[in-house]
């Protein structure tokens, strides 16, 4: 455990290093969930430390583009090309093909789930390596008001449950719907935790961004590791930083 600052220093906060590659930062709070975010949301300084810790060897491996099936016909490592082609010809999404405005916002929140799950269209955002390749598939709900928290979302959490065992199987880490006071602007509380047949992970959970809130399903190629809450294996959770579309490369 160390003590870490914010970018402005103003803030600070204690958390065990855990991970890095180069542009995000994985930590353990002392409660035992993981926080992960860009590195540059922390202090100079700290930054400086955390690129001290970081293995050569694992950061040329992350170099490389992910492999392996991802959402529908999208696979990790695809070109943003490639995955523009695929979701045109894809059965199970639709979006908006304006050319002119798709070139103006890129790909993310074009494209949303054609049938409703659990009552609501899921859209699509994505995340990219530094070389342009598909490293991460987020699925969220449109976003809904405090009072339909429970009424709209749980059931299309409860549905994404089962679907996401029909493809995956057995969850390794999974808890209730999340509370309401536990979800903070701008992070997605996890209560489920898949692993591909590839050793990539599919977060679900649920998240807040201002005023609204969502289901949020994160495929990502990253392998994020079960984190244990109060002993309990049947009530574990994964805590992460909302990939909102602002901060995503189009």
């Amino acid at each position: 455990m160390r003590a870490w600052r914010n970018a402005t220093g103003t803030k600070t906060f204690r958390a065990e290093f855990l991970a890095s590659d180069g542009v995000r930062v994985t930590l353990k709070r002392g409660d035992g969930r993981i926080l992960t975010f860009a590195m540059a949301k922390l202090h100079p300084n700290d930054q400086v430390w955390v690129r001290g810790k970081i293995d050569p060897a694992e950061l040329a491996a992350n170099a490389a583009p992910p492999k392996g099936a991802a959402f529908d016909q999208l696979e990790f490592g695809d070109t943003r090309e490639a995955v523009e082609k695929k979701l045109k010809a894809s059965k199970f999404v639709t979006g908006d093909l304006n050319e002119t405005f798709l070139g103006r916002t890129g790909l993310n929140g074009i494209y949303k789930t054609k049938e409703t799950i659990g009552g609501l269209h899921c859209f699509l955002f994505f995340d990219w390596t530094a070389g342009g390749a598909l490293r991460e598939v987020t699925l969220q709900t449109q976003p809904v008001g405090k009072g339909q928290y429970i009424t709209s979302l749980r059931g299309n959490w409860a549905q994404l449950i089962d679907l996401l065992n029909k493809l995956h199987g057995r969850p390794v880490q999974g808890s209730g719907f999340p509370d309401l006071k536990d979800l903070q602007d701008g992070l997605i509380l996890g209560s489920h935790l898949w692993y591909t047949d590839e050793g990539h992970s599919v977060i679900l959970g649920t998240g807040q961004e201002g005023q609204g809130y969502n289901v949020v399903v994160r495929i990502t190629s990253e392998h994020i590791r079960p984190v244990p809450l109060g002993g309990n294996e049947n009530d574990d959770r994964v805590e992460n930083s909302r990939p909102k579309a602002s901060d995503l490369q189009p």
